[in-house]
């Protein structure tokens, strides 16, 4: 009796620390839109387009059709692990009572770069707001934008997650920092590069390997690849650090633009779909831009396998 008493005792009190994490309520301002970005909707919205559809590729994740990045943005997949239980990708179409109908362009944009719901909540980290917290104010309400104005689906996600993640959100995980952002002037520079490399595309996040309780990005290994990636990703993300013998350091630009529209790098090798696939409609001049700012990072020696079949 004695033992069940404490068993019940420690129910409740787990019980009772996941209500105050649940319950806690990360305070992040609603950024505020300039008035000439609200009174530009036309050149916003097909910025919005090309950002979501071709740079950032949310449908990879947010799509309602697997492995169709171009779908209807409603949301449903299910990314699974057990620091946060089962975190399914959240529904982006405007829909009023599933999706993001209701939200405000700032609301929307809060939630892409801070990692906060209209209501309050923090996302689950699978949303990559760590990285996207540095998007720029125009393009982050530019893809605002452009989500409230697709067809609206309706299409109910709901999380399951877990103790884990409660007790994250209650002790140490938070929004990201809310601040003003401005992009580098667009063109094939190092600088604007880096921009989109770490804020906007997010090469950053796949291939920079992770270390830790919290499987945190090593930025002292920056785009270094990764043998043993999160779960769910179809292949080995790659080093792109320019070390001449395990990354691109022999690549040319032009070698660099091919393999992304082909996906067949310089030693003549089919690379899995998933990578090259969707980035492949970036301009030119973007993808010159990532690569140049590529060439700037430290070389790293890291052998990277890839996965057989990939």
């Amino acid at each position: 009796m004695t033992i069940r008493h404490g068993a019940r005792r420690v129910v409740a009190a787990l019980t009772t620390f996941v209500a105050m994490a649940a319950c806690s309520r990360p305070s992040v301002p609603l950024p505020t839109l300039d008035a000439g970005a609200e009174r530009d909707t036309t050149n916003l919205v097909a910025r919005g387009e090309y950002l979501v559809r071709d740079a950032a590729v949310c449908g990879h994740c947010h799509s309602a059709q697997r492995g169709n990045a171009d779908g209807l943005l409603a949301g449903g997949m299910e990314f699974s692990d057990w620091r946060i239980g089962t975190a399914r990708a959240s529904n982006l179409t405007p829909d009023s009572a599933t999706g993001l109908g209701a939200w405000s362009d700032a609301e929307i944009v809060r939630a892409i770069r801070n990692g906060v719901h209209r209501d309050g909540r923090l996302l689950a980290p699978v949303m990559p707001y760590e990285w996207l917290s540095g998007m720029s104010d125009r393009d982050a309400y530019a893809v605002a934008r452009y989500l409230q104005r697709q067809r609206p689906v309706r299409n109910d996600v709901r999380q399951s997650h877990n103790l884990v993640f409660g007790i994250g959100k209650l002790l140490f995980l938070r929004p990201s920092e809310s601040e003003t952002h401005t992009a580098p002037p667009r063109g094939p520079t190092a600088a604007y590069g880096e921009y989109l490399a770490l804020h906007v595309s997010l090469c950053a996040d796949c291939h920079t390997p992770r270390t830790g309780l919290l499987s945190t990005p090593d930025r002292t290994r920056l785009f270094a690849g990764s043998a043993k990636p999160p779960k769910g990703f179809p292949a080995n993300p790659a080093n792109l650090t320019p070390d001449s013998a395990t990354g691109i350091g022999r690549w040319s630009e032009a070698d660099f633009v091919r393999t992304i529209r082909t996906a067949v790098n310089p030693a003549g090798d089919t690379l899995h779909p998933f990578m090259p696939r969707e980035y492949r409609r970036m301009t030119d001049d973007d993808l010159r831009a990532i690569y140049r700012y590529l060439r700037t990072v430290p070389p790293i020696e890291n052998q990277v396998p890839r996965r057989t079949g990939s």
